[in-house]
């Protein structure tokens, strides 16, 4: 199975001078847990609830945008990568998630949620 047929293709996005506030408030409305950073239309990192507790630890997250706390080294696939590859990049890196990408642009997202749903459908 490739990746492309069980990513998100509707990626929420965030950019890197947005505060941690809005962050806050777009992963509740979303019903995420994090999301890739993009400026002008590349990918320059990625941002967690784990980030944003970090962040808060730091000091009050009012003060703090998301260039403050992102992860700024992405693990990125591109569409045509196998499902499984994924799944053990998630386990061997303890990441949640991974962007998608083709021609330097973020066309998706899988998250460990989307593969145990892949798995369940399966059998």
């Amino acid at each position: 199975m490739k990746v492309v047929e069980l990513m998100n293709k509707n990626v929420i996005t965030c950019h890197p001078s947005e505060t941690l506030n809005i962050i806050i408030n777009k992963l509740e409305l979303f019903k995420i847990a994090g999301m890739p950073v993009v400026d002008k239309g590349k990918l320059v990192g990625i941002i967690s609830q784990s980030d944003i507790l970090k962040g808060l630890k730091a000091g009050s997250i009012a003060d703090q945008s998301v260039a403050d706390v992102m992860t700024p080294d992405v693990i990125t696939v591109p569409p045509t990568e196998s499902a499984i590859l994924v799944a053990k990049l998630m386990v061997e890196k303890h990441i949640n998630r991974i962007p998608i990408v083709e021609s330097d642009k973020v066309v998706g997202i899988v998250t460990r949620g989307d593969i145990i749903k892949a798995v369940a459908e399966c059998g």
